[in-house]
């Protein structure tokens, strides 16, 4: 019974213990660092992946481009019409994605942002926590020799783990504190989807714009071949 009892304050004096706390603290606010190193990594890739369609986009504009003179040359107006009502579809969408990229960057800097203020609070904690270490050890030495030189062991260890229970609640405040202010630092997941419905008159600009374009670059492409 005795030897159950010894195991049961011994854990629980591991959990009051203000240096696993402080070694807990740091591991999270670690944990933390990591988890932002990672999203910023989803982010990067998934603007990658965004700029390589985009200039897969361009190329296909030059093509139809380039298609719709081929086809005035030959006399097909029709066949040089459709290349251009394509080409300028793939103009309206390209100017979507160059739009997300720029959102995308500004993300990017918002969590590097973010991840440097963790990294200095890590730091900072690194170095705190090893002064309070040290600082508790010299604070449970003294206890220890107050202890045997008053004879009242039983009365100081209460008071020890009083002393060790406010600072672990101290502890446990700083953590809070640290995770709170991490949780303003980090910003907010990316979307990198369309919707799948635009506005009415939105439809309506965008479907007028295009003619618009078709009908200036069949005028130019005439022009251009008539010289």
């Amino acid at each position: 019974m005795a030897t159950i009892e010894a195991k049961l304050n011994k854990l629980l004096e591991r959990f009051e213990d203000p240096r696993e706390q402080l070694d807990y603290a740091y591991d999270k606010l670690a944990q933390q660092v990591h988890e932002v190193d990672l999203a910023l990594a989803r982010a990067i890739t998934a603007r990658k992946k965004l700029e390589f369609t985009r200039d897969r986009m361009k190329e296909r504009i030059r093509e139809l481009d380039e298609k719709a003179k081929a086809a005035l040359k030959m006399g097909r107006e029709d066949l040089a019409r459709k290349a251009l009502e394509r080409k300028h579809v793939l103009s309206v969408e390209l100017e979507r994605i160059e739009e997300r990229i720029r959102e995308m960057k500004e993300d990017e800097d918002s969590l590097r942002q973010a991840r440097e203020q963790l990294r200095t609070r890590l730091d900072v904690l690194a170095a705190k926590k090893e002064q309070l270490k040290a600082e508790y050890e010299v604070a449970k030495a003294q206890v220890e020799v107050r202890e045997a030189i008053s004879g009242i062991g039983e009365d100081i260890a209460s008071v020890a783990r009083i002393v060790s229970r406010a600072e672990e609640r101290i502890t446990e405040m700083k953590a809070r504190a640290a995770a709170i202010d991490e949780l303003v630092a980090t910003g907010g997941a990316l979307d990198v989807l369309e919707p799948e419905e635009r506005d009415e008159i939105e439809r309506e600009l965008e479907r007028m714009r295009i003619e618009a374009g078709v009908e200036e670059d069949l005028k130019r492409l005439k022009e251009e071949l008539g010289g």
